[in-house]
């Protein structure tokens, strides 16, 4: 059986900034990368229209995608568009049955910015819903049943919003991996 991993983050570069050293950890192992940032990136610039920097954001995650092996999971919604909501859920519900994570990495519960707190929520429940046959994944999709494991990365800082230090339970020392991240 092939054992795969589902990064869920907000925004493009944040699996780049805070999951990709340990996503490269689990390929060498053998997993299987899958790669999804729930909103596009549109915000993400001063100097273009907000469609022209979702399609460069777009190409720059599907970039990082190849370098590490992943497969690439389209986003669902814009930048300060991610609600903890039945829509955005329902989709990505539907995604985490179709990949059918053993791990899934994704953002802190605590962390600065409200798009990363609700990814975090949304990939929680969505990785709990997964085994639901009840809860309506759109499209419709069968849910699976085997065990999944929801780590979160450190948030921004490594602290709370209030500035409050939040210290890590695990870690994966990905130090010999940094030239490979940053390139």
């Amino acid at each position: 059986m092939t054992q795969r991993v589902f990064a869920v983050a907000a925004h493009p570069d944040d699996i780049e900034f805070v999951m990709a050293g340990t996503l490269i950890r689990l390929r060498e192992a053998g997993y299987e990368l899958h790669y999804m940032n729930v909103a596009n990136g549109c915000c993400g610039s001063t100097q273009h229209d907000a469609a022209t920097v979702a399609r460069i954001r777009r190409e720059e995650a599907v970039a990082a995608c190849r370098s590490i092996g992943a497969v690439f999971h389209d986003s669902l919604v814009n930048d300060l568009e991610i609600f903890y909501d039945r829509p955005t859920l329902v989709r990505l519900a539907a995604i985490m049955r179709e990949v059918s994570p053993q791990i899934v990495l994704t953002h802190s519960p605590v962390d600065y910015m409200e798009d990363h707190t609700n990814t975090c929520r949304l990939a929680v429940t969505a990785a709990f819903a997964r085994c639901m046959p009840n809860f309506p994944a759109e499209p419709p999709t069968r849910a699976v049943s085997q065990p999944v494991t929801v780590y979160h990365a450190q948030p921004h800082g490594n602290q709370t919003p209030l500035g409050e230090p939040v210290l890590p339970g695990l870690f994966v020392d990905v130090t010999d991996l940094m030239p490979r991240k940053r390139a």
